[in-house]
């Protein structure tokens, strides 16, 4: 129903805008073509990268070939991209390191953890630039941001302490649901501090990655916007996107409304929210597709 009512959204700001088409077609010409390249090598920079978290993650990660870990990952993308908010990641990668199908999963869940405390990070300091920084533009809905502020921040604690404490892990074992698919946290107590920031590391280079897909391709649409413009849109997008309700993979549609509703239903919008169809394209559905030729290819799946 979401995915319906973003997708609505969407068609009734383009119709607002009607000369826009035409305009976005004139600025598919080659000179985006240089920035578009970089962006479709940034989506390596940016599955190495998880795929170096996932490394870190797993427990005798030693004997693993990173190789095939990041096969793992890309497989992982294309379990993902047909489940609800790409939670199905980690199926893909127990295909590919079926010998550890239980360290996998919970791996798998605790570096979206990572990935997750890193999103609440910026949309924090993106709400918190806006309350501090850009109240004219806030006028009545300060208070609103105010209280998304705290919210945000109390985030940060309740998903900074599942990071950084482990006393929470006997709770977590001793759910019907965790005990019925036979996956244990026991193995997450042996990471330590500092291999954790590692991981955190690399979940926000992951993050950075995705900001400079955007800013890139708003530059190859001749779009002035100033990169830290850019750091906050992103924020508040990502921050947001994620608590909304939505069954498309990597919350497409959602994502491209909400673009657009956060830039007033303008033309700049509507070009922030092909720019976000775009960064998705390239590194959810083409990843994907990758995924698909390496299972296929893999003498790891036997059919």
């Amino acid at each position: 129903m979401v995915f319906v009512f973003a997708i609505a959204y969407i068609l009734t700001s383009i119709e607002s805008q009607k000369n826009l088409i035409s305009l976005i077609a004139k600025d598919f010409s080659t000179t985006i073509i240089p920035y578009f390249i970089l962006i479709f090598l940034l989506q390596f920079v940016n599955w190495t990268l998880e795929a170096l978290k996932f490394y870190f993650l797993l427990p005798d990660s030693k004997n693993l070939s990173f190789n095939q870990v990041l096969k793992s990952v890309y497989v992982g993308n294309l379990t993902a991209i047909v489940t609800p908010k790409r939670l199905g990641n980690f199926i893909g990668r127990n295909w590919i390191l079926k010998d550890k199908a239980q360290q996998v999963t919970i791996s798998t869940i605790s570096g979206n953890f990572y990935q997750l405390f890193i999103t609440i990070i910026m949309a924090f300091c993106s709400f918190l630039y806006l309350y501090f920084f850009k109240t004219q533009f806030l006028l009545e809905l300060k208070y609103y941001f105010l209280l998304l502020v705290f919210f945000y921040l109390l985030l940060l604690f309740l998903i900074g302490y599942t990071i950084f404490n482990n006393n929470w892990h006997p709770i977590v074992n001793k759910l019907k649901l965790v005990k019925y698919f036979n996956i244990s946290t026991d193995h997450l107590n042996s990471i330590s501090s500092f291999k954790r920031i590692k991981v955190l590391f690399f979940a926000m280079s992951r993050y950075w990655i995705f900001i400079f897909q955007y800013y890139l391709l708003l530059k190859g649409f001749n779009i002035t916007v100033d990169f830290l413009d850019v750091i906050i849109l992103v924020g508040l997008l990502f921050g947001t996107v994620t608590f909304l309700p939505s069954f498309a993979p990597g919350n497409l549609g959602t994502r491209e409304a909400l673009s657009i509703f956060i830039l007033g239903g303008s033309a700049l919008g509507i070009k922030f929210a092909l720019v976000s169809f775009l960064v998705w394209s390239v590194n959810v559905a083409f990843s994907a597709l990758i995924g698909a030729g390496l299972l296929f290819t893999s003498k790891t799946i036997k059919w």
